[in-house]
C-alpha cells in the first residue's frame, strides 16, 4: 500500500565495524481496520512513539508506532470515547 522510492550511491569500502545491532524496541501493531481515532491515539501515546495521526486509515497488522519496551504490542487505534 503506497509508493516507496529507494536510491543508492556507493561511496567507499571501510573497515569492518562489528555486528549490526538488532531492534531494541518493539512495535505497536493495529488489531483492527478503519480510521484511527484521536481519543485512542491519545491513550496510546504513553506506550510509545506513534507513526499515524487521527483519521489515518489503518488495517490489521499495520505497524502504527514504536513501543517504549522491547516487546511488540497489539493495540486498538479505533477505540472511540464511550459516551453516556
Amino acid at each position: 500500500r503506497g509508493t516507496g522510492v529507494l536510491n543508492r550511491l556507493f561511496s567507499h569500502y571501510g573497515p569492518h565495524k562489528g555486528e549490526v545491532e538488532g531492534r531494541r524496541n518493539g512495535v505497536l501493531v493495529s488489531n483492527g481496520t478503519g480510521e484511527a481515532v484521536a481519543y485512542a491515539l491519545w491513550n496510546l501515546e504513553e506506550r510509545g512513539i506513534l507513526f499515524v495521526e487521527p483519521q489515518t486509515r489503518v488495517y490489521g497488522g499495520m505497524v502504527i508506532g514504536e513501543h517504549s519496551r522491547g516487546n511488540d504490542l497489539d493495540v486498538n487505534p479505533l477505540k472511540a470515547k464511550q459516551l453516556t
